[in-house]
């Protein structure tokens, strides 16, 4: 039988403050580089990051079969922007193909709708407790609330 009363030396935490602060960096890299498509998919690594806290749960749909439900109501919001960004990438494709002078335009929304999505993850983060304290002016206090000894 297991022991469930196994508490580690170290918060698990940190290790995810550390590769979500990689990620971010991957993210702002892309961005800067004009690799919209790049920077989405970083954008999606940073979100599957975030979802950990919540239990995915096995339930029987309609037609009997087993499937795993996330039970989050961010991925719902989460599956809002991915079609929006489809959606935008789509008539910017389907402008440039018929070479209609529309596709800066449509080029320009799909770049707004991918900052949307970065300020939203940003904002996820910040809801989840995430990012270092704000108002602290030294570092050494801002990640664990206190100097390091």
């Amino acid at each position: 039988m297991a022991d469930y009363t196994y508490r580690p030396e170290r918060d698990a935490t940190l290790g995810l403050i550390f590769r979500l602060n990689a990620l971010w960096e991957k993210a702002d890299r892309k961005a800067l580089s004009g690799d919209i498509d790049g920077w989405e998919l970083v954008l999606d690594r940073i979100f599957s990051n975030l979802l950990y806290r919540d239990e995915a749960i096995l339930v029987e749909n309609k037609k009997g079969e087993k499937e795993v439900n996330l039970n989050d109501d961010n991925l719902v919001s989460w599956k809002i922007i991915k079609r929006n960004i489809r959606l935008a990438k789509f008539k910017w494709k389907e402008a440039l193909r018929k070479r209609d002078r529309k596709f800066i335009t449509y080029k320009e929304e799909h770049y707004t709708v991918i900052v949307e999505y970065d300020i939203w993850l940003r904002k996820f983060m910040q809801s989840r407790n995430l990012y270092l304290k704000e108002t602290e002016h030294n570092p050494s206090k801002a990640l664990f609330g206190g100097a390091f000894r």
